[in-house]
């Protein structure tokens, strides 16, 4: 095996499972995982934050620092974002966002609910549901990104169930027929 290649390997090698591990360890803190220089997790976990703080490439100024630049949100049309004139239209782009893969409002830069789904099941007429960008693909729509500072500021829109709420809510309609 060559160990230059393994050396290497380590440090790109990811595990879905990882945060299972690091929460185990902090939960249970076994004794034969602590850094013998340590006496304890506390002071572990305490050397590993100054660590962070006095690395090199960490902001000098704290109150710069900004979940949102490290783990922005990437929205674009596949497509659309390659054609230099239309990408500006082709979805919001890069933004700043809250969430990680680790919580409630999962949320990478690749990745993230396509849209959000809450059922009321004491009253399904008060439930909530909005997408991503809106309810229209075409980027000529006005619908195309009609729901996208809802999405991203984390507010939704009322989805109602019933006919009698549906009709209520109902701003148009559209009826289509077959020829025969």
């Amino acid at each position: 095996m060559d160990t230059e290649k393994s050396a290497v390997n380590w440090k790109t090698y990811s595990w879905l499972q990882r945060s299972v591990w690091l929460e185990n360890i902090l939960l249970h803190r076994p004794k034969r995982w602590l850094p013998e220089k340590y006496p304890n997790y506390d002071e572990l976990l305490t050397a590993a934050v100054e660590a962070a703080v006095n690395d090199p490439q960490a902001p000098k100024d704290l109150a710069s620092w900004r979940w949102g630049a490290f783990n922005p949100v990437e929205i674009q049309h596949p497509i659309l974002k390659k054609i230099p004139v239309l990408s500006l239209w082709a979805g919001p782009g890069v933004k700043e966002q809250s969430g990680s893969g680790y919580t409630v409002k999962a949320v990478t830069r690749y990745h993230g609910p396509s849209e959000r789904f809450t059922a009321n099941l004491a009253d399904l007429d008060q439930s909530t549901l909005n997408t991503v960008t809106g309810q229209g693909g075409n980027f000529l729509s006005p619908y195309f990104m009609d729901q996208w500072n809802a999405w991203y500021e984390g507010t939704t829109f009322t989805l109602p169930y019933t006919m009698k709420a549906v009709e209520a809510a109902r701003a148009h309609q559209l009826t289509l027929e077959p020829l025969h």
